[in-house]
């Protein structure tokens, strides 16, 4: 795995034998306990109103620590991908969620109780091959970082915003 930083964007990138994978960081401390962030995230239905690309949410099935779950989302301004993942989550510790039709793509969001607060951390790994096939090995790692990266940073502002302007501090 090699690490590439260009700017303030730093991305993990791993050429396989079929293509390539990506990985992207983000972190952000949010103004609530870590009970209070991990609620929100671990409502599969708050990912229509927290991630860019996700348009809407189906809850295909629900356990106590785990869903299964079919998201929509907006790939370009005139396609819309219904892709199935599951959901699963550790009280107060994180939330993943992953996909693996027709793009391979794991989210990893972990909780960090600090002071007051919590460090919110996210890990997004997306592989291509599964959906380009050999295409993917000629896909510009920094092309995939760079719309990665913002979209988590969208995000994790949306998740602060809903949390700490709630009025709800835990």
């Amino acid at each position: 795995m090699n690490t590439v930083r260009s700017g303030n964007l730093t991305w993990d990138k791993t050429k396989t034998n079929n293509g390539l994978v990506v990985t992207v960081e983000r972190n952000r401390r949010i103004a609530a306990s870590a009970d209070r962030v991990f609620a929100t995230l671990s409502d599969p239905q708050t990912l229509a109103g927290l991630l860019p690309r996700v348009k809407k949410v189906e809850v295909l099935h629900r356990g106590a620590s785990s869903a299964r779950v079919a998201t929509h989302m907006a790939m370009g301004p005139f396609a819309t991908i219904r892709s199935e993942g599951d959901v699963r989550w550790k009280q107060d510790q994180e939330v993943v969620f992953t996909s693996r039709h027709p793009v391979t793509v794991e989210s990893h969001w972990s909780f960090v109780p600090e002071g007051k607060g919590t460090d919110l951390r996210v890990k997004l790994t997306i592989d291509l091959a599964p959906m380009l096939g050999p295409l993917a090995a000629m896909v510009p790692a920094d092309q995939v970082a760079s719309m990665i990266g913002p979209d988590l940073d969208q995000a994790l502002s949306a998740l602060a915003r809903r949390i700490e302007g709630s009025g709800v501090r835990g």
